[in-house]
């Protein structure tokens, strides 16, 4: 039997994709497994609170895998915890955006003709703006809060599905052994990328202060942003706060960025 490099990429991305959306999943349904009674109770951010950071160790338990914030916080599982948050605004973003662009795309698409070319000229500019500077204005209009994040996403967002569906439609047209099922297949990568860029998205928007400093949010963001910054925290000796953060969410970006270009190398080869 031949050695196929793209099954096995494939099928490592997925497996480390639906392990960080099954820890989501625990999150939502069973939090015990955390220890602690509540996911909130993880992250309270006591001013008053002087505890030195422990370094990683193996030898006490999963939960100091990671080391400790200086607060005392077991690192790991407040990255386990953090999916809650971070992955439900994220599939909430993408939900919206994907079926908003979706759907204009193909009232544009059905009545052809200039006024496509007219709108698809201004969905084109929309999406070589700086959209994230359009996602930060919106937040602040609609105020910092899980649903102001979510609408700044999705209208920052959805302009690029508009663009999607129309050339995955032209391409259908082009290519008349193309199936429906095709194009539902085609746009399996863009969804794949899109998870793990909104993702690293509400981690900046978080981090940065964009959004309210909520002492109950278990968040990527809020995890590095503890106490300091990433100078303070390599000054004093303590990588491991920010630097497993970082590699917890470059993870999962880099394996949806993965299993899309995959995905869009087996996509193109079908027909």
């Amino acid at each position: 039997m031949k050695f196929n490099s793209r099954n096995l990429l494939i099928g490592i991305s997925l497996a480390f994709i639906l392990l960080y959306i099954y820890a989501f999943i625990s999150d939502i349904v069973y939090p015990y497994y955390l220890g602690v009674n509540t996911l909130s109770s993880l992250l309270v951010f006591k001013k008053t609170a002087s505890v030195i950071p422990s370094k990683p160790t193996l030898n006490d338990g999963w939960w100091n895998y990671f080391g400790t914030t200086y607060y005392g916080i077991s690192i790991l599982p407040a990255l386990i915890g953090s999916l809650k948050f971070d992955f439900t605004i994220m599939f909430a973003s993408l939900a919206i955006s994907s079926l908003v662009g979706v759907s204009i795309g193909f009232l544009i698409n059905y009545i052809g003709g200039i006024f496509k070319k007219i709108i698809f000229y201004i969905v084109r500019v929309l999406t070589t703006t700086p959209y994230l500077l359009i996602m930060l204005l919106i937040l602040y209009v609609a105020r910092p809060s899980e649903s102001g994040i979510i609408i700044a996403i999705s209208v920052g967002w959805f302009p690029f599905y508009i663009i999607r569906y129309i050339e995955v439609s032209e391409y259908e047209n082009r290519n008349s052994s193309y199936g429906k099922l095709w194009k539902l297949f085609a746009f399996i990568p863009y969804v794949l990328t899109d998870m793990g860029a909104i993702s690293g998205i509400v981690v900046i928007i978080t981090y940065f202060g964009f959004y309210f400093k909520n002492p109950f949010v278990v968040d990527i963001g809020n995890i590095m942003y503890l106490n300091g910054n990433v100078n303070a925290f390599v000054f004093f000796g303590v990588w491991w706060i920010v630097i497993f953060p970082l590699l917890f969410i470059t993870v999962f970006i880099g394996f949806t960025a993965l299993l899309s270009y995959e995905i869009k190398g087996v996509v193109s080869n079908t027909g």
